[in-house]
């Protein structure tokens, strides 16, 4: 039951959240057109890096050790704060240097520093807390850092638009919003746990493993319009952010059970209890994978038809890539669990070889495939990735075929027969009809072959009617 209350209030700060940022991100694309929404994704996916490098890994080895018996919280996160301050100021220095040498024009310089420098301070103060409240498994708080900080970045560029803005007045806003989430990250921790309180080595020990595999996972998510940006032109490189947007919002609510399951699986790693370990997640995949299968259908069948409608008819080059990008949905619903199979059973080392390999393999990917085909050629690239990864995350994990198999075969037979269905017949009727359609028949079939899914199901529905007696005596209500 506590996986299931962190992960409500993950979903209310990552994907409610996100899904008012993509809405925001939707309208500037429409409000910039093409070539200033690349610009613009250059620079947020510039920032992403960046804001990794405040980290580079030091979250991974403190849930690890936060979980740990009679573990010291207020010496660990005292330094977790220290060296994120360091890693921040490094970071900073190392972004001068190479936004002066990569980036000539002025214009696009202005905008990276912009949006890069206040990430960068955002991203070290936030990830204090967020990581502090996954420990203590008290996630309503983890979610209000999110929730503050994405809600100022989306209402940052609504008030650019509205005051219609150029590009080089949007961006400051938007960094400085990262900013104002820090600082409310900081002001919570600091009212329970002192962030002088000493000093733990241990947050170094292994964190070689966490950092290269934590870089190749950011670059793997954020190469694309960097990668493009070189390779084609910048309209290429805004139809493909464009299309990535949307299966870059939905496959967040995957993750976060991913992030809600993700101490629990670290604790029973840390007491070598296999067994529990692999049923926890194989329900995991399960839960993950029908997700995925529900979320991606309706845009594999009907990607113009959303391009149409969230970002008008001058975008629609950007439909091709989204077909493809919608597969993406369901990939990482299988590879969340599977790569946390190995991290939290102390194999990050072969997570990261696997994730080392599929990112050269990427790079190349999107500059062969974006230069001949650019948008779609990128979303291609995207594709590769995720079959690479996860036949790697199977073939380094003992038990990887087991999981994958009970996990997932069922869910991914009912995207085939979906997809088929949908291609043969569906496709031709109205989006509003045939949408619902799919959306209930996957469902009920994935409900129909899966008893454990059906169990958790029942367990939620049984949990929300003893609540409802109480609200209402709480509330005065009949």
């Amino acid at each position: 039951m506590r996986i299931l209350k962190n992960a409500v209030y993950l979903f209310a700060s990552n994907v409610l959240v996100r899904l008012v940022g993509a809405v925001a991100a939707i309208l500037v694309a429409r409000y910039l057109g093409a070539k200033d929404y690349g610009i613009l994704s250059v620079a947020l996916a510039f920032s992403v890096v960046t804001g990794y490098f405040t980290d580079l890994g030091l979250s991974h080895t403190f849930i690890r050790d936060g979980t740990k018996p009679g573990a010291d919280l207020g010496r660990l996160l005292a330094g977790f704060f220290k060296i994120r301050l360091l890693f921040g100021l490094g970071t900073a220095v190392v972004s001068v240097a190479v936004v002066q040498s990569l980036y000539p024009d002025p214009g696009m310089r202005r905008v990276l520093y912009w949006v890069v420098m206040p990430t960068i301070l955002g991203a070290a103060f936030q990830g204090v807390g967020a990581v502090y409240f996954q420990v203590v498994q008290k996630m309503q708080y983890t979610a209000l850092i999110r929730a503050v900080a994405g809600l100022l970045s989306a209402g940052a560029l609504f008030l650019g638009m509205a005051l219609r803005w150029p590009l080089d007045f949007l961006a400051p806003i938007y960094g400085l919003a990262a900013v104002a989430g820090g600082l409310l990250s900081l002001w919570l921790v600091g009212h329970r746990v002192s962030f002088f309180s000493g000093w733990d080595r241990s947050l170094l020990r292994g964190l070689g493993s966490f950092t290269l595999g934590g870089l190749v996972i950011m670059l793997l998510n954020q190469m694309g319009p960097l990668v493009l940006e070189r390779v084609t032109d910048l309209v290429a490189v805004g139809y493909f952010a464009a299309a990535f947007r949307i299966p870059s919002v939905l496959y967040q609510i995957p993750g976060v059970l991913a992030e809600a399951y993700y101490p629990q699986l670290f604790a029973h790693g840390n007491r070598r209890d296999e067994d529990a370990h692999l049923r926890l997640n194989v329900l995991e995949l399960k839960m993950m994978s029908a997700l995925g299968v529900m979320m991606a259908l309706p845009f594999l069948l009907y990607p113009a038809w959303w391009i149409h409608l969230l970002f008008g008819p001058r975008w629609a080059d950007a439909a091709p890539a989204l077909t493809i990008l919608s597969w993406m949905v369901f990939m990482q619903s299988i590879n969340y669990p599977l790569a946390d199979a190995l991290t939290t059973k102390g194999m990050q080392s072969r997570r990261t070889a696997v994730l080392v390999a599929v990112l050269v393999v990427g790079a190349a990917a999107y500059a062969v495939l974006g230069a001949r085909w650019g948008s779609t050629g990128g979303a291609l690239a995207a594709l590769v990735v995720e079959c690479l990864s996860m036949i790697g995350f199977v073939l380094m994990n003992p038990t990887g075929w087991r999981l994958l198999l009970q996990g997932a075969a069922r869910n991914a037979a009912v995207a085939a027969a979906a997809v088929f269905l949908g291609f043969l017949w569906v496709r031709d009727w109205s989006p509003f009809v045939g949408m619902p359609v799919l959306e209930m028949g996957a469902g009920l079939a994935i409900v129909a072959m899966d008893s454990d899914i059906r169990r958790r199901l029942r367990e939620m529905w049984e949990k929300v009617q003893e609540r409802i007696p109480r609200i209402r005596r709480e509330g005065g209500g009949p």
